[in-house]
């Protein structure tokens, strides 16, 4: 378990280069006339993403969201790709060799009940479902829009549905690069208070910042964080989940 302080957050934070920074915040403009018009869904739709460890930046893993549904819910399939047979390099040829290739692996499939609006979660690292459904981006797409969202969830271990009380909040349009290109997209912020569904963590916190670019149907950045007190800590201190970046790679 990692412990945050406040002097460890601004030495991690100071230790990121001036690019990387900027690059993490977009660069800020008015918004859009009109407003770009927002991707509806289509079976075959995908989203490739780089999954990077938040503190250090390294690679955990490379992730492919698919639409592969469009009834009476969207669904969305997803995996991770592992080690591929095109990784020639040095480098790969040595953790292939010295290590077992990482496998890929089929992730829980989210379901939105409407473009926007999701019942299935995948992306907490455990399956989670909604009563009722929440919203997954703005319902307007302006800066200053936002909204408080009461809801239960159930998450993928046994347990009864536990309190999810959420505030969304658009920021600003900004005009951000990844490695899939440049994008306008919409900034906004989750605040999250919940009850975990580990009876031994209390006072359960997580932030969310997305970057969400209406032309791709879906975010092209994303970065999440996460804090909870210990009840059975013999001191204070708040304990941090683990955090993550995604940046898309691709899409289609």
């Amino acid at each position: 378990m990692r412990t945050l302080t406040r002097r460890t957050f601004l030495i991690a934070s100071a230790a990121l280069p001036v690019g990387c920074a900027a690059n993490r915040m977009g660069v800020g403009m008015a918004t859009p006339a009109p407003v770009p018009t927002l991707r509806q869904p289509m079976t075959g739709q995908t989203w490739r993403y780089a999954k990077h460890d938040l503190f250090n930046g390294a690679l955990l893993d490379t992730e492919v969201d698919r639409v592969s549904s469009v009834d009476r819910t969207i669904d969305i399939d997803s995996h991770t790709e592992g080690d591929t047979a095109a990784d020639t390099t040095d480098a790969g040829w040595w953790r292939k060799l010295v290590h077992h290739p990482k496998p890929a692996v089929a992730l829980p499939t989210e379901i939105q009940t409407s473009w926007g609006t999701i019942l299935a979660d995948p992306h907490w690292g455990r399956l989670q479902v909604y009563d009722p459904p929440i919203p997954l981006w703005p319902a307007k797409l302006q800066p200053g829009w936002q909204t408080r969202i009461e809801a239960k969830y159930k998450s993928s271990e046994a347990g009864p549905a536990l309190p999810w009380n959420q505030t969304m909040k658009a920021e600003a349009w900004k005009t951000i690069t990844v490695p899939a290109g440049q994008f306008k997209a919409l900034r906004y912020v989750n605040v999250i208070h919940f009850e975990n569904s580990d009876v031994g963590r209390s006072d359960s916190v997580r932030h969310e910042t997305v970057w969400f670019a209406p032309e791709v149907g879906r975010w092209v950045a994303r970065e999440s964080r996460g804090s909870y007190y210990l009840d059975d800590s013999v001191d204070d201190t708040k304990a941090v989940e683990s955090s993550f970046r995604w940046e898309l790679l691709s899409w289609s």
